[in-house]
């Protein structure tokens, strides 16, 4: 049986490789062709798919331990000393002595109960659909250990929004909307682009939190307190976009 599954998914993977190479585009500057973001789309999935089995014993099997730290989302982040967990089609350069597991937290947190000390995401959970965040969520707090905490930094829209309606075009002045957006025309850029930006990232936003919503659902989910959270330079990435853009909440089971 492993050896069918092997032999299916190369053939899958072979397949997959012959129609991207032959997806046309309309120009070197086109953008992508529907073909190309479908051939694109399927063959992600099929890696998170044939990656999953591996993945998810890898979790299963971390030792139980209260100084175990999970990083979920870890993408570039990749912190010394803790579990760095998160789906790529590129392995990220690591040492030796980093662990990274290439896992799809869409398919959950395989971990025993109460088996960890502290969980952190930044930046990650509006990559998901609310269901999926919200059962992973579910998950990390199974996972916690008593007393265990969970952290998490998600980009925030108020101040977006408010600098938005205002015409405040200082709030965005760190972005350069031509990197941005490499197609835009000039002469059109408006600050609708940079709220594009910022909520949907080409797409790759499924949903959005603000402290209020992420607090309500932490504690039905049953943490024993959850409140807002300053920056903390411990954990919490130093870039200092990611801090003006950002908002924290913590939680401890």
């Amino acid at each position: 049986m492993r050896q069918l599954y092997t032999k299916i998914g190369t053939s899958v993977q072979t397949s997959l490789k012959r129609i991207a190479k032959g997806a046309i585009r309309g120009g070197q500057n086109a953008p992508p062709s529907p073909m190309e973001y479908a051939v694109r789309n399927l063959w992600r999935e099929t890696q998170a798919t044939l990656l999953s089995k591996n993945s998810s014993a890898r979790l299963r099997n971390l030792p139980v331990s209260e100084d175990l730290k999970l990083h979920l989302g870890s993408g570039g982040d990749i912190k010394p000393g803790w579990i760095n967990v998160d789906f790529t089609t590129k392995l990220p350069a690591v040492d030796s002595s980093i662990t990274f597991i290439n896992h799809d937290l869409r398919r959950g947190l395989p971990l025993e109960e109460n088996s960890c000390g502290y969980i952190y995401s930044s930046h990650f959970f509006e990559h998901l659909d609310y269901d999926h965040g919200f059962l992973l969520m579910r998950d990390c707090h199974k996972a916690l250990r008593p007393g265990g905490i969970f952290r998490v930094a998600l980009p925030t829209f108020e101040n977006m929004f408010r600098a938005y309606v205002s015409g405040d075009e200082e709030f965005f002045d760190p972005f350069n909307i031509f990197e941005l957006f490499p197609r835009l025309e000039p002469g059109t850029q408006s600050l609708i682009d940079h709220v594009n930006y910022g909520v949907y990232q080409y797409g790759e936003h499924k949903c959005l939190y603000d402290e209020a919503k992420v607090v309500s659902l932490l504690r039905m989910i049953g943490y024993s307190s959850v409140a807002s959270s300053e920056y903390k330079e411990s954990v919490d990435p130093p870039d200092p976009i990611r801090r003006r853009y950002s908002f924290y909440v913590e939680a401890v089971k």
